[in-house]
Formats: structure tokens, sequence, C-alpha cells
């Protein structure tokens, strides 16, 4: 039944997306973050429903009136190179044949993201497609968070099978970099029911990163909530929220949950942490090796690779820190071109924060910026400890930051220093009051 459900209504929008390829977008990443075709049971959960989303849209921008070319900035221009990059050293991979494989993935995740760039250009746009994202993660944390109350958190939290949010650590991720998203809903939602669902989700979020049993989520979680207090209006609401999770965590998470977080005072205590820690000297030794390529996509796969670079009688995985596996993949220009793309996103949300500082009229830009910063905070946080990369959920929240300033600085208010009239326009203005008074 649910397979049947699923066909019709994806069907249904596309006659929509056909007429509207911004609406193809919307529905691209309600498939994509929430993979509800993998709730299904029967066809829909092997049918390309991403795919033919995407091919739907891509037909449908090329006929529409939309604005057909890329706005060209400092994030489209790096985000261009790291996918050149990545394809070259694609080329050169140690495992060809796993690294195209990933390598395409990771072109059709970027395609997308340049369709944001083009297709995501007012306000409404920008606000439902944050709407698509925290609804599409937001069910598992509302999810999760009940689940972990009635189970006494006595069971882990997984995300959808055979989707980029499976793993319970990258579930983590996933529901710390949404709980920005909705609090900036919350901030800016009008009716009161809606805001008190989004508290109630987004205490639920909280909830589920605990029951999540990921350390590396845990710490993402206390960071985001404190980046979340110093950044976010309307304080008290996230100092409650803030105080009903942590009491969760201190009075209603069973021993096990405990004594796994308490690993987190010395990783190399844990098979798990001594494991990543060795993948990340495997990761450097290879970057120092091949500094320029790396050894592309998947490269952990190599048996004799992790031989020659890990350490002696290290077993293979995969590399648990987005900066190392950057570093081990695509060489330190790959990892140069993937910093610099996190730094330009911050800046760009902190000249938005800068141009619309103490306007009402523009607070919702001001705050969608900063909620976008306490999301890659999120990311660069969790992402530390997990091999999350290429999610794609990061990059189309640096393409949002882009679009976000390009906007602002088109057709929002130019900063106070420059509405400023000059000591010389001041002059020329008084001179020509008498003469207008003259006529």
């Amino acid at each position: 039944m649910r397979d049947i459900v699923l066909a019709l209504f994806i069907f249904g929008t596309l006659p929509y997306i056909l007429a509207r390829p911004y609406v193809g977008l919307l529905v691209w990443s309600w498939i994509g973050y929430m993979n509800p075709h993998r709730l299904c049971y029967g066809f829909a959960i092997s049918f390309p429903w991403v795919q033919l989303v995407a091919i739907v849209t891509l037909l449908s921008f090329l006929f529409s009136k939309e604005r057909k070319s890329v706005p060209w900035s400092t994030t489209s221009l790096l985000l261009a190179a790291f996918l050149l990059w990545t394809g070259l050293t694609t080329v050169f991979a140690v495992v060809p044949d796993s690294a195209w494989a990933a390598w395409l993935e990771f072109a059709k995740i970027l395609a997308m993201v340049f369709i944001t760039l083009v297709l995501v250009n007012s306000r409404e746009r920008m606000h439902w497609l944050v709407w698509t994202i925290a609804v599409s993660l937001g069910y598992y944390g509302f999810r999760g968070g009940i689940f972990t109350i009635v189970g006494g958190g006595a069971n882990h939290v997984i995300g959808p099978p055979a989707s980029f949010i499976a793993d319970n650590n990258a579930l983590a991720l996933a529901l710390c970099m949404t709980l920005p998203l909705m609090r900036y809903l919350q901030l800016h939602s009008t009716r009161k029911f809606v805001r008190l669902g989004l508290t109630v989700g987004m205490l639920l979020t909280g909830i589920a990163v605990l029951g999540t049993y990921s350390r590396g989520g845990l710490v993402a979680l206390a960071v985001v909530c404190m980046v979340l207090f110093l950044k976010s209006r309307g304080r008290l609401a996230v100092l409650i929220i803030f105080i009903v999770v942590a009491g969760t965590a201190y009075h209603f998470m069973p021993p096990e949950w405990t004594q796994r977080m308490g690993t987190l005072k010395d990783a190399q205590q844990t098979s798990s942490g001594e494991t990543r820690i060795e993948s990340y000297k495997f990761a450097l030794n290879l970057a120092l090796h091949k500094p320029l390529l790396g050894g592309g996509l998947n490269v952990y796969q190599s048996e004799s690779t992790w031989q020659n670079y890990a350490p002696p009688g290290s077993i293979s995985r995969a590399i648990h820190s987005i900066y190392f596996r950057i570093l081990g993949e695509q060489g330190f220009p790959g990892l140069l071109l993937f910093l610099a793309l996190l730094f330009v996103s911050w800046r760009n949300c902190s000249r938005v924060r800068k141009r619309t500082r103490g306007m009402p009229d523009m607070r919702w830009a001001f705050d969608l910026a900063s909620m976008l910063q306490v999301s890659l905070v999120a990311f660069m946080t969790a992402g530390a400890l997990l091999p999350m990369s290429y999610f794609d959920l990061a990059y189309q929240l640096m393409a949002l930051c882009a679009v976000l300033e390009l906007h602002v600085r088109e057709r929002g208010p130019r900063p106070v220093t420059e509405r400023r009239p000059s000591g010389a326009s001041k002059r020329l203005g008084s001179m020509a009051a008498p003469k207008a008074l003259m006529r």
C-alpha cells in the first residue's frame, strides 16, 4: 500500500515539475533526504525515484523561462573546481571501479546543487527549501525521539537503509544540521501551532540524537546548542530545550548509553576509537607520499595500499573524518578546496549578518544566515569523526549560503555606512535647497 501511495504522489507531481522546475528541486530534495521509498516494502524500494525526478526537473528547466546561467561567485567557482579535481583524482584512483561509481554519485549531487544556485533566487524559494529539508530530516528526529522515550533509550536510532543517513552516526550528524533550520522556521512562523510544533520537533530531534548512541553526535549536539544560544534570538526557548535534552541524557538514558559516552574521555580505550585513529594515520601517510592527487575515492578499499600506509596490524576501514578522508582521497589540493568551501560559506553568512543587522525588514535574512552558520558548525564538528565528506546536505547548504548573500547584496538594503551622505554631499544638498526655494 505504501508503494502505491508513494508512486501516485510522485507521478502526480511530475506535471507540476514540468511547469515549474523549482518544484522538481523541492521534490528531489525531499526524496534525497527523507528517502521515503526506503520505508516501503515492494517495488518502490528499488525504483530510481531520484533519477526520475532529476531528469524531469532538468527537462523542465531547459524549456522554462527561468534564468539559465549560474550566478558565478566564489562558492560556485570552488564547487566547479572541486568537482573537476575529484574527477581528475578519479582518473588516477587506486580502486578505479569503485572510485568512478562514487564520483558519478557525487557529480549527480553537485548537478542538483548547481540547479539550486540557479533556481533559488528569492526569499520565498529559500524559505520553502528550508522547510523541505527540515520536514524531510525532522521526520526521523520526531520519530527517533518518540522511539527513544518509549523504549527507554535501550535501542539505537538509525536512518533509512541504503541511504546517506542509514548509519546511526550519519543520522546524528544530519539531525544536528537540521536543528538550526528548524529554529529559523520557528522564529519566522506566524502561526502559533506551527511554532509549537517546531518546538516539540526540536526537542524530540535532540533526544533522537541521544538515541543514536553516536559519540560524535553528542559532541555536535552540545556544540550546536551552545552556538544556537549565542546566535539565536529568543534564547530562553533554546535554553529550555537544552536543559530538557541534557536532563534526558542524565536521568533517562540507560547505563549502556552512559558507559558508551564515557569513552569520549579517551578514544584509544575503545576499539572503534583506535581504528579511527589508524584510519587517520593511513590517510595522512598516503597524502604525504601522494600529496597532489591522493589515492582517489574509496582508496581504503585497496588492501595493498592499506598495508603500505596504515599502521602495522590495522584492519582496513572507511576514513572516519571528513577532513582526513578528503586528504587521503584528494590530496592536499583537494583538502584546500574543501576547506575553502567551508570558509567561503561561513563568510557569506557573516556578510549577510553584517549587512542586515538591526534592519527589521531583513531580520529573516539575518536569522537564516545565523542558522546556516550553526548548521555548518554541526557538519564541521560531527564530521570530524565521520566519513561524510560528500554528504549532499552540506553542499546544498553551501549553495544556500551563496544565494542568500547574493540576494541580500543585489536586492537588500545597503549597509548603513553606504547610506550615509558624505560631507561633500551634505554641502551640495545645503546649496541646492535655497535655489529650490527661489524658483
